[in-house]
C-alpha cells in the first residue's frame, strides 16, 4: 500500500474511533447521572441505539465536505468546519440527554450536556498530551501532532485509541458494575464541592510547565513537563477525588440499606413475638370459654338476662382483643402497618386504615418494608410538626393494580420535584441520613413493574402508590373475585 492509502486508512479508523468514543461518553455522562447524582434516567433499549445519531450525523457531514470543499480551503476553514460540527454534535446530544431524563428535562440536559464537554475534553487532552510524552515530549514532536498532521497519521490514531479504550473502560465499569447491578450511591452535595473544588486545582494544574520561566526552561522542556503531567502523574491524583467519592457514597447507601435490613428484621421479630402472644391468648381463651358459656346458660335458665348480657359482652371484648386492630389484607403489610400506628399514638397522631389487599401484595417481604416502612416514617417526620397531626391509609384497586394512598397532615408544601429528584432533598435537620427514603421507595415501587405519584399543598402530602395485583410469573387469568 502506498502512503496515501495508509493514511486514508488511519483517518478513517480514527475517525471511527473518535465517533464511537463520543458515543460511550454520552452514556457514561447518563451512567453517572443516574447511579452517582440521584438523577431519574431510565436507559432503554430504544435511547441507547438512539445515540449511533451520532454516526449518521458525522457520515452526512463527511459527504458533503467531500463534495462541496475541494482542496484549496484553508487549514483555518477546515477547523471551523469541525468547530461546525461538534456544536452539531453536542446539540444531538443535548436532544439525547432530554429524553434520556424523566424529570426537569432541559436542566438535565443542559447539566449532562456540560458534564459530555467536561470528560471529552479530559479525556481528549490527556490521551494527547499522554502520546506527546510517549512520543519523546519534544516541541517537534508536538508541532508534528497538532500542526502539521492533525487529525491524520499513526499518532493521531494511537491518540484516538487510547480515548476510545479509556471511555470504553469508564462505560463497562459504570455499566455492569453499578448501573445493571442497581447500584445507586448518590453523592452528597459537600462531596460534590469538594469534588469540584478538586477539578478547578486539577485542571489549573497544568499550566504550571507554561508559567515556567524562558531564561531557565526551554520550550522543549515545559512540553515535556507538560505531558509527563498527564502522561504519568494526573492520572493518579485525577483517580483519588473520584474513588474518595465514590466509597464514601458507597458506606453511605449501605448505611441505608442496613437500616432497611434492619427494620425488616424487626418487623419479622415483632410478628413472631405476637403470633406467639396470641397464640398462648387463644389457648387460654379457648380452655375458658366452655366455662364461660355454661355460666352464661345458667344466668339465662334462673332468669339473670341482663348478667348474662353483660357476661357475653365482656366476652365479646376478649374476642375483639385477640383480633388484629389493623387489618391490610397483607401479614407483613399488617405488622409494619402496627409499628408504626404504635409509633403514631405515643406522638399523638390521628391514624386511619381503610381498604384491603385481597390475596396480599404480591411482592417480595424486603421490598413491602422498604416502600412502606420509608413512606410511613415520612409521613410520620412530616405530621408530628403540625398542630392537628394525622395519617391515613386507604386502599383500592384497579383491574390491573392495587393503589395505596397513604396522605399526612404538613406545615407547608412540599417541593415535590426536590422530593423524588433523588439529589439527597430533606426538610429534616439530620441531612446527612435522610433524604434518600422516597428515591429508594421510587426505586423499589420501580423495580416491581408500579409507579409512584405524589402529591401536595399547604396542608397535606399524599404518595400513591401503585403495585401490579399479579406478579410478572403469575398466571393474569382474572380470579372470580375479579369478574364481579
Amino acid at each position: 500500500m502506498n502512503e496515501e492509502t495508509i493514511m486514508f486508512i488511519n483517518s478513517l479508523i480514527t475517525s471511527i474511533l473518535t465517533n464511537f468514543q463520543f458515543i460511550l461518553s454520552m452514556l457514561v455522562v447518563v451512567i453517572v447521572a443516574a447511579c452517582f447524582l440521584g438523577r431519574y434516567v431510565v436507559l432503554t433499549k430504544k435511547l441507547t441505539l438512539s445515540s449511533l445519531g451520532i454516526l449518521v450525523i458525522t457520515i452526512i457531514a463527511n459527504v458533503l465536505i467531500a463534495l462541496f470543499v475541494s482542496e484549496e480551503f484553508l487549514t483555518e476553514q477546515l477547523l471551523l468546519i469541525e468547530q461546525l460540527l461538534n456544536l452539531l454534535l453536542f446539540a444531538y446530544a443535548f436532544f439525547f440527554y432530554f429524553f434520556a431524563f424523566k424529570e426537569k428535562r432541559i436542566l438535565r440536559a443542559i447539566e449532562a450536556t456540560i458534564c459530555l464537554y467536561l470528560v471529552t475534553s479530559y479525556i481528549g487532552t490527556f490521551s494527547q498530551l499522554a502520546v506527546v510524552y510517549f512520543a519523546g515530549g519534544t516541541e517537534e514532536v508536538f508541532l508534528d501532532i497538532f500542526v502539521n498532521q492533525f487529525a491524520t497519521g499513526s499518532l493521531w490514531l494511537a491518540i484516538s485509541g487510547m480515548g476510545f479504550f479509556i471511555t470504553l473502560a469508564l462505560f463497562i465499569v459504570g455499566y455492569f458494575g453499578f448501573y445493571r447491578q442497581k447500584k445507586y450511591y448518590v453523592i452528597s452535595i459537600p462531596s460534590r464541592i469538594l469534588f469540584i473544588i478538586w477539578v478547578i486545582i486539577f485542571a489549573t494544574f497544568p499550566i504550571i510547565p507554561a508559567a515556567m520561566s524562558g531564561d531557565y526552561y526551554t520550550l522543549s522542556e515545559r512540553y515535556e513537563v507538560m505531558s509527563f503531567m498527564f502522561g504519568i502523574g494526573l492520572v493518579t491524583l485525577g483517580l483519588a477525588a473520584p474513588v474518595f467519592v465514590i466509597i464514601a457514597s458507597a458506606e453511605r447507601s449501605m448505611r441505608e440499606k442496613n437500616k432497611s435490613q434492619e427494620a425488616y428484621l424487626a418487623a419479622e421479630l415483632d410478628y413472631i413475638e405476637q403470633y406467639k402472644r396470641k397464640q398462648t391468648e387463644t389457648r387460654a381463651f379457648r380452655h375458658d370459654v366452655k366455662n364461660h358459656l355454661a355460666m352464661t346458660s345458667m344466668m339465662l335458665e334462673e332468669g339473670h338476662v341482663d348478667e348474662a348480657r353483660e357476661h357475653i359482652q365482656n366476652m365479646l371484648g376478649k374476642v375483639s382483643a385477640l383480633s388484629p386492630q389493623y387489618v391490610s389484607g397483607d401479614e407483613i403489610l399488617d405488622i409494619i402497618i402496627s409499628m408504626k400506628a404504635d409509633r403514631m399514638d405515643e406522638n399523638k397522631i390521628k391514624f386511619t386504615l381503610d381498604g384491603v389487599v385481597d390475596g396480599g401484595l404480591n411482592i417480595k417481604p424486603m421490598d413491602k418494608c422498604s416502600i412502606f416502612a420509608n413512606a410511613l416514617d415520612n409521613a410520620i417526620e412530616a405530621a408530628s410538626a403540625c398542630e392537628d397531626p394525622y395519617v391515613s391509609f386507604d386502599i383500592k384497586r384497579t383491574d390491573k393494580f392495587f393503589v395505596l394512598k397513604i396522605t399526612n397532615s404538613a406545615a407547608g408544601k412540599v417541593d415535590i420535584g426536590k422530593l423524588l429528584s433523588s439529589s439527597g432533598y430533606t426538610s429534616k435537620k439530620d441531612k446527612d441520613h435522610h433524604g434518600f427514603g422516597l428515591m429508594n421507595v421510587r426505586r423499589t415501587v420501580e423495580d416491581c413493574q408500579g409507579m409512584l405519584k405524589a402529591e401536595s399543598d399547604e396542608g397535606s402530602f399524599t404518595l400513591v402508590i401503585m403495585l401490579p395485583r399479579l406478579s410478572p410469573n403469575r398466571s393474569s387469568i382474572p380470579s372470580p373475585s375479579d369478574k364481579k
